[in-house]
């Protein structure tokens, strides 16, 4: 990770350059537990939803595949982020930390602990989880349930069961005198929470190392039939997934009330107790800029240019290999077909680089993949 962050900010990026690869995204399976309002994937428009309204088929990554990946890329010392769906639902998912370990190589999963208790000592006796990231919108059950809810009208308290992964993480990491995988709750700020954002990191100050709160990637139908019109010019084609970030979840956020939860988080993490450093994503804490963010959204909040596409390479269930985390309709190849750096140094990968060198796109000034990297 640091290499990655050296390469971004001290080397040029020349889009035609053949490129060592920083980041591998597994994106390991399409399914999920829950139905998160704040998803691309499974919320009111997600893309996933619309699949499985019209009887689609769900994708998993094939492991074997997967193996091949990482011993060919192995010589670049990627960092693995491994998400999905729901990435503990993908039954690969120790064997794939196994085989990380054996090439000394490191990664992170993001999940909602849906079965991760199960598996949660041996990956981290393995060494080669990083990071883990855990999803907390709620500051108690029925605030996590209600924006965090179980598919299918199921019964699931996954504030509790969230919780509980972020102790035993801590316990066993305390008991082998180790300090990784760190722990690292993602909070996203919706209607819902944006008047309780100190009440979820009092939740976490003593079991967490970082708490980042995301704003929210979500895009107006103004920008995304703009973002359609552009697509096309560039790529000769239409975009379709990028509008399941057509949400309603986050046109109710008071910009002032979100301020001053942020300026008493501050506070609160000053303390001599607090080991839990909170994080804003984008870094915006006034009133103004907050406002700006919800109501402008072809301000790009400091970040002009995509610096991810020379570093990560995200990788779909079904094998695409895509330069988006977030708007996933350029393809470059597909590792089921192909050697990954035919497709990471191909033709394909190299064209959208240097696509955005002339610019951003409609729907990049609201994506996690600008603002989060």
């Amino acid at each position: 990770m640091v290499r990655q962050q050296a390469r971004k900010y001290f080397k040029p990026h020349d889009p035609s350059a053949d490129l060592p690869v920083g980041q591998i995204s597994l994106r390991v399976n399409e399914v999920c537990n829950l139905r998160c309002s704040s998803c691309g994937q499974w919320g009111e428009n997600g893309h996933l939803r619309k699949k499985l309204e019209s009887g689609g088929r769900f994708e998993q990554l094939d492991f074997d595949v997967v193996r091949k990946v990482v011993a060919s890329t192995a010589r670049d010392k990627p960092f693995y982020y491994i998400w999905g769906g729901e990435p503990t639902m993908w039954r690969p998912l120790l064997p794939l930390f196994e085989e990380l370990a054996a090439h000394k190589l490191k990664g992170s999963i993001v999940s909602n602990a849906q079965d991760l208790d199960r598996i949660l000592e041996d990956l981290i006796r393995l060494g080669s989880l990083s990071v883990l990231f855990l999803s907390l919108d709620g500051w108690d059950s029925a605030s996590q349930n209600l924006m965090r809810s179980p598919a299918l009208g199921g019964k699931s308290d996954n504030f509790e069961k969230t919780l509980a992964v972020m102790r035993k993480t801590d316990e066993i990491k305390k008991n082998l005198g180790l300090r990784y995988p760190l722990v690292i709750p993602i909070s996203v700020i919706s209607n819902h929470n944006f008047a309780h954002l100190a009440d979820i990191h009092a939740l976490v100050l003593t079991t967490a190392q970082l708490h980042p709160y995301y704003y929210g990637w979500f895009i107006p139908e103004e920008r995304a039939a703009l973002h359609e019109k552009v697509f096309e010019e560039r790529f000769g084609y239409a975009p379709k997934n990028h509008r399941g970030y057509l949400k309603s979840c986050f046109n109710e956020v008071d910009a002032a009330v979100t301020a001053e939860q942020i300026r008493r988080i501050r506070e609160m993490s000053a303390g001599s107790g607090a080991l839990c450093v909170p994080q804003f994503l984008p870094d915006l804490e006034s009133e103004a800029e907050i406002a700006r963010y919800y109501g402008d959204h072809a301000w790009h909040c400091g970040y002009p240019n995509c610096e991810s596409i020379y570093f990560i390479a995200e990788i779909s269930p079904d094998g695409r290999v895509t330069p988006c985390r977030d708007y996933q309709d350029y393809t470059c190849g597909n590792i089921n077909e192909q050697p990954f750096y035919e497709i990471w140094n191909g033709e394909e990968f190299k064209k959208f680089r240097t696509e955005m060198k002339k610019g951003l796109m409609p729907v990049c000034t609201r994506c996690c993949g600008l603002q989060g990297f």
